[in-house]
């Protein structure tokens, strides 16, 4: 999409303020980790996010499950922040497709929130960074595995988000549609409009009329994942309602700011780009808090 100039309206500081108190943060990346430089471990992201104010946040990892630490770091770190674990499934993380459900199962009895579907892993984002491989949740016939309603069942029974992960809109729709028919309602796009997804502006309207909502993240404003026109997420909002969307960071690289703070530089950039604070609120606290179960 080309860059739109766009004039920067004010932003009150306590209008600013007021809406990262109480956020939640649904996509963090904290360290270790064998794929990244992750400049924080999951305790220093916890630490920030509560001394921001901020309600919850999410862990995730594409080598290793994060419940425990969610688990660890809410009973013995912070008192004040919800923080939550999740399922990337994967090769590391849930031995692929096949062992995905009975490691969900087992993750969801301490804690576990959300479950993304392949991401780096899977067979759509290995194409893209030019590697071979990787898991597709669909038989040659274009079909859904069976594994993949085994996976969804034990989503619906424990009350977890399904996310679509890195793959095509060809999966994630037919995921999608899947979970629909089993009567799952807590669906989210993952960053649909990055250039790892290339999900169209179409293809996202037709996720969001199912009952999808439609993540944006922070990440890929900034220059290492490709630098987007925060106009164009303004765009997308205004196209499908903020009802139907959330906000997120997908943050931290070693050259990043803090999850915490980058939370409050989007929020600040959607406002600024033309989302009204109302808008936002709905993006960045009470969606997530719905799909989350959190109070």
């Amino acid at each position: 999409m080309a860059v739109r100039n766009k004039p920067l309206g004010r932003i009150a500081p306590e209008v600013l303020d007021g809406l990262w108190k109480g956020s939640i943060d649904m996509h963090i990346h904290p360290g270790p980790d064998p794929l990244a430089e992750r400049p924080l471990d999951s305790g220093q992201v916890a630490v920030l996010a509560e001394k921001a104010g901020m309600k919850a946040i999410v862990l995730k990892s594409f080598s290793y499950n994060t419940v425990s630490d969610a688990f660890i770091i809410g009973k013995h770190l912070c008192a004040d922040l919800q923080v939550l674990g999740s399922v990337v499934i994967g090769y590391t993380t849930t031995g692929g497709l096949t062992c995905a459900a009975e490691t969900i199962e087992k993750m969801a009895q301490i804690g576990c929130k959300v479950v993304w579907f392949p991401a780096m892993d899977a067979k759509w984002c290995r194409s893209y960074l030019g590697r071979e491989g990787g898991i597709s949740i669909l038989r040659e016939d274009g079909t859904l595995k069976d594994e993949v309603y085994d996976i969804l069942k034990v989503i619906k029974d424990h009350r977890m988000v399904v996310c679509s992960g890195h793959m095509s809109y060809e999966e994630s729709t037919k995921l999608f549609d899947a979970a629909i028919q089993m009567g799952i309602t807590k669906m989210v796009a993952t960053h649909p409009l990055a250039e790892l997804s290339r999900f169209t502006l179409e293809q996202i309207q037709e996720l969001a009329a199912k009952g999808v909502y439609i993540e944006h993240v922070y990440g890929t404003l900034m220059p290492r994942l490709g630098g987007m026109d925060p106009s164009d997420y303004v765009d997308c909002v205004k196209l499908v309602g903020a009802e139907r969307t959330i906000m997120g960071t997908d943050l931290a690289q070693v050259w990043d700011m803090s999850p915490a703070d980058g939370m409050r530089h989007f929020i600040g950039m959607m406002i600024q780009f033309g989302c009204t604070p109302e808008e936002v609120e709905l993006m960045c606290k009470t969606n997530p808090a719905r799909l989350l179960d959190v109070e």
